[in-house]
């Protein structure tokens, strides 16, 4: 692995829990799911890191673009991710019961796929909609 991503990698590593590892990350722009997101939605370029055992969000610095905070932890036996849009980059729906969903617009990157595809395989599938009826 080269040096530009194995810095980042190793900051967040000390930035998640310590019983968890990542397991993949990515860059995304994240807002909150709603009717006008958007338009009026705020969007912020974050880190977001798949561990073992959860899903994180890490704020960036403003100038240094690094991760600084994390903003949103979620235990991934709980968490729904369904895709809004798919191709390259996914757009990501994340659903957490008792919470406003996020949207996660992926990058685009070659870590964006493969961070989307672990993320789905490692959590729970989002409801299945009853058929409609006439």
């Amino acid at each position: 692995m080269d040096e530009e991503h194995v810095k980042p990698e190793r900051r967040l590593q000390g930035k998640i829990d310590e019983d968890d590892e990542v397991v993949a990350w990515a860059r995304g722009w994240v807002s909150r799911d709603g009717r006008l997101s958007g338009v009026f939605g705020a969007r912020t370029l974050d880190y977001c890191v798949l561990g073992r055992d959860a899903f994180y969000l890490f704020s960036t610095g403003f100038f240094s673009r690094r991760p600084r905070r994390r903003v949103f932890r979620a235990d991934l036996d709980r968490l729904i991710v369904s895709v809004r849009k798919s191709g390259p980059p996914p757009r990501l729906r994340l659903s957490l019961r008792g919470h406003g969903p996020l949207l996660v617009d992926l990058r685009r990157s070659a870590r964006s796929q493969p961070f989307a595809d672990a993320l789905k395989a490692a959590t729970r599938p989002p409801p299945e909609r009853p058929p409609h009826m006439p």
